[in-house]
């Protein structure tokens, strides 16, 4: 099965702007070794009266394309790693109306919550597989806390 559309990925870090660049370079570049149809910085509207309309975000990271579960689940693992890493707060990815965050959480809470999130993307790619493609399904809670078990 292939999961449509774009997933968006949002490094949050309180070390600055140049650090969250750094991060999410890093990261992109470590994404971009999936050979992932696209990996691209996402554009915003710059700052009025400023050389140009657009302007790369230092925090946002676009993938496009199709991707299989199996890629969509070594995404994961990969922004798991980088964020591990880099200290960064916390990583959100997007996918439809679909949110996952990472942060701090421990090993097996983190590895629930990425399956959840993943079976909810593939659901809605795949309406006849069922499950949280549904109003009132399950979703994915944003994970939170030290990381404790393994």
């Amino acid at each position: 099965m292939t999961i449509t559309g774009d997933v968006t990925v949002v490094v949050h870090d309180d070390a600055g702007d140049e650090q969250l660049d750094a991060t999410t370079r890093q990261l992109a570049d470590e994404l971009r070794e999936l050979e992932l149809p696209e990996v691209a910085r996402a554009r915003q509207a710059g700052a009025a009266g400023g050389k140009s309309g657009l302007v790369e975000s230092v925090s946002t990271l676009v993938l496009g394309g199709g991707f299989s579960v199996a890629v969509l689940r070594s995404v994961t693992r990969i922004v798991q790693d980088v964020i591990r890493r880099s200290g960064a707060r916390k990583a959100v990815l997007v996918s439809g109306g679909h949110r996952l965050e990472i942060q701090g959480a421990s090993k097996r809470t983190t590895d629930a919550a990425v399956d959840a999130w993943i079976q909810a993307v593939a659901a809605e790619a795949d309406p006849s597989a069922g499950g949280a493609g549904r109003p009132g399904a399950a979703r994915p809670a944003a994970l939170e806390g030290p990381a404790g078990d393994s």
